[in-house]
C-alpha cells in the first residue's frame, strides 16, 4: 500500500506522539511563512499558496471519507460472491440469517477512502497540502489549525494501519470473524476522527462542506 508515513526526506521526526506535534508544528509554522519545496538541501524556494482546484481536493476527501462512514456495512464487506453447497448455504441461513449468501469483511476498503491506496486520491498527502495551505489562515488561528492538522494526519494513519490490522485478524493466531469485526469497529471510530478534524480544517480554511460522495475530481 501507499500508507505507511506521508512524510517527505529530511531528519527523522521524534518518537513520541508530543515530540512529534511539537518537531510538526516548528516545521509547518516556519512552512507558514515560507513553504519550502522539495527536502534535500539546497536554497529554499517559496511556493504559493495552495490554488482553489488543490484545495477542492480537501473538500473531495471529506466528501469521500463522509461517504465511507454513510455506508460503512455496504463498504466494508463483500456479500454473496461465494459458491457453497446445499449443506453451506443452510448453515448461512441459521448462523448469519437467512439469504442464503455469506459476507466477508473487506477492512482495506478504508484505506482507499483516507487517500492511502492511490496516488490520485484527494487525500493522498494531503497534510502536506495542509501546511502549504496554513498562510491562508488567520494568525491568530494558526496554532490551532496547525493543531488540526497534525491530529488529522495522526488519525489517518491510525485509521489506515487498523484497517490493515483487522484484514489480517482471522489469519493471525487466535484470530477469526469476531478479530476481524472488533478491529473494523475500532478502524471506524478512528475513521469518524478524522471526518471531524478534516471539517476543522475545512473550517480553517472556509471550505464549504460537499455531501458524501465517491468522486475524486
Amino acid at each position: 500500500t501507499l500508507g505507511g508515513g506521508r512524510g517527505g526526506g529530511g531528519a527523522p521526526p521524534p518518537s513520541s506522539v508530543a515530540d512529534r506535534r511539537d518537531f510538526f508544528r516548528t516545521v509547518a509554522t516556519s512552512a507558514a511563512a515560507t513553504v519550502l519545496v522539495g527536502a534535500g538541501p539546497g536554497p529554499a524556494v517559496a511556493a504559493p499558496p495552495p490554488t482553489a482546484s488543490e484545495l477542492r481536493r480537501i473538500q473531495l476527501g471529506h466528501s469521500r471519507v463522509s461517504y465511507l462512514l454513510s455506508n460503512w456495512e455496504e463498504l466494508t464487506s463483500t456479500c454473496g460472491t461465494k459458491i457453497m453447497s446445499d449443506l453451506e448455504r443452510r448453515q448461512v441461513i441459521r448462523t448469519e440469517g437467512g439469504g442464503g449468501g455469506s459476507c466477508d469483511k473487506t477492512p482495506l476498503r478504508v484505506q482507499e477512502f483516507l487517500g492511502y491506496k492511490s496516488t490520485t486520491d484527494p487525500l493522498f498527502k494531503a497534510d502536506k497540502l495542509m501546511v502549504r495551505a496554513a498562510n491562508l489562515v488567520d494568525p491568530d488561528d494558526l496554532e490551532g489549525y496547525l493543531d488540526a492538522v497534525e491530529r488529522y494526519r495522526e488519525k489517518a494513519d491510525q485509521g489506515a494501519m487498523m484497517a490493515f490490522t483487522s484484514s489480517w485478524g482471522e489469519a493471525n493466531p487466535n484470530g477469526g470473524k469476531e478479530v476481524i469485526d472488533d478491529y473494523l469497529e475500532r478502524t471506524k471510530v478512528e475513521v469518524e476522527e478524522t471526518e471531524k478534524l478534516l471539517r476543522t480544517v475545512m473550517k480553517y480554511l472556509s471550505l464549504e462542506v460537499l455531501p458524501p460522495g465517491k468522486a475524486i475530481a
